[in-house]
């Protein structure tokens, strides 16, 4: 078992049992004991007030006085002739044997049958066999005490009533156990969700500093982070800004001054590279700004806004393709799914003279596929190319006039509203981005 909840629910409900089990046990065999010597004393003290109470009386009301004391219900007296109880077999069951010890014990010692023999039968009443006890009486008649419920004093409970008593105690361990765990693990989930929240939005609601003291650290420990953790990213973003500021200042002074210059190559190269810096400058501006995002999430119809990024390329002349459609509104950030979009599509377009996008949904799943018909990405490279900065060897180098900041840039617009971004080569040759949707 891999989840923490299911581990501690395995260890409280075996624990739990076990000691039921052997608490069950242990109390069994005491409280048996126990009232298996209570129950053979009392028997024995009431078998010896009967035989002195029936002895000497006339038949009748013998008969009598044993239909008055038959009415206890747990054991009952019977006088019965001599020679049919000596045919009856002897039973072995310990627990009767111990009671027929007990009764001759008593009997002896009070003299009601000095040589009394107490033996354990099997006795026959209505048709049924009944475990019972012979005591001598008189010449021609024997006692027999007989248990009507089949049972011996204080014999164990059948297996099946054990059985019965086990499954009931593990179905309220186990329940107990359960609400335990969740109520336990409730706050790590909670804890668990936060994490991968913020590991979306960093401007996600911090975690409520409620509940047990150790719960109330790690969540406020959490908070903490969350805080340190947004407050280094603004800084270096408004530092990224201040720089970029800083930096357009002179290149915008280069630029008019290159103005004065007469038209050739060098001054051609020289607006260039500064076209270049501008590019990279605001890149790198917008991968800052990426990693937040900065407008709520809202029901988006997918299907117009794809829609409208085909057609801005169809009007620059760019061949892009979209097919299929979704059913129901995406819940995102309209305007940084765009960008997200526009960077994959330029991508494609830029790699592979044309792009085609392939819309489809599936219950709860939405899936975005922009493919491309261009030299693709080696296999060893694919989980790198999103990395900022990051170009291959290939086709997609600086010469094309890229940043290496596009597919890093989608890649954090799309974490942060909760969509993956996949990339992986189609065949024969060209590039697959996949963007997948799953609602909740």
């Amino acid at each position: 078992m891999k989840s923490l909840a299911a581990r501690l629910f395995l260890i409280l409900v075996l624990v739990t049992v076990g000691i039921q089990v052997f608490s069950f046990g242990g109390v069994m065999v005491l409280a048996g004991r126990e009232g298996r010597t209570s129950m053979n004393e009392f028997m024995a003290s009431d078998a010896v007030l009967t035989l002195q109470r029936l002895q000497g009386l006339p038949r009748v009301e013998q008969t009598a006085q044993l239909a008055e004391l038959n009415k206890r219900g747990y054991f009952r007296f019977h006088l019965e002739a001599a020679d049919e109880i000596n045919k009856r077999p002897t039973l072995q069951s310990a627990a009767l044997v111990d009671t027929a010890q007990t009764l001759q014990r008593r009997l002896v010692q009070a003299s009601a049958a000095p040589h009394a023999l107490a033996r354990p039968i099997s006795w026959q009443y209505q048709g049924q066999e009944y475990p019972a006890v012979e005591l001598p009486f008189d010449s021609q008649q024997k006692l027999v005490i007989s248990f009507p419920t089949r049972k011996p004093p204080f014999a164990p409970p059948s297996m099946g009533a054990i059985l019965i008593y086990l499954l009931a105690v593990s179905l309220l361990v186990m329940a107990a156990a359960w609400w335990a765990v969740r109520l336990a693990t409730r706050p790590l989930t909670r804890l668990a969700s936060a994490a991968q929240s913020l590991g979306q939005n960093l401007d996600a609601p911090p975690l409520p500093e409620a509940g047990p003291s150790e719960v109330r650290r790690a969540s406020s420990a959490f908070n903490t982070m969350q805080r340190a953790i947004q407050a280094h990213l603004n800084e270096r973003t408004q530092i990224l800004a201040s720089i970029s500021h800083d930096l357009k200042t002179p290149l915008t002074r280069l630029r008019l001054r290159l103005g004065t210059l007469p038209e050739g190559e060098d001054r051609q190269r020289l607006e260039q590279d500064i076209d270049a810096m501008n590019l990279l400058i605001q890149e790198g501006l917008d991968y800052a700004h990426s990693s937040q995002l900065r407008e709520p999430l809202v029901p988006v119809d997918m299907n117009a806004l794809l829609e409208t990024v085909v057609e801005r390329y169809t009007d620059m002349g760019q061949s892009v393709q979209l097919e299929g459609n979704a059913s129901s509104p995406v819940q995102c950030a309209p305007r940084a799914l765009e960008r997200a979009l526009q960077n994959l599509v330029d991508n494609a377009v830029k790699y592979g003279e044309r792009a085609r996008i392939q819309l489809r949904q599936d219950g709860h799943t939405l899936h975005i596929r922009i493919e491309d018909d261009g030299p693709g990405v080696p296999p060893a490279l694919l989980d790198r190319i999103l990395e900022p900065f990051f170009r291959t060897e290939t086709s997609r180098n600086r010469d094309t006039g890229g940043t290496g900041l596009g597919l890093a840039i989608a890649h954090n617009l799309l974490r942060a509203q909760g969509a993956q971004l996949r990339l992986s080569n189609r065949q024969p040759q060209g590039l697959v981005a996949t963007v997948v949707f799953a609602r909740p």
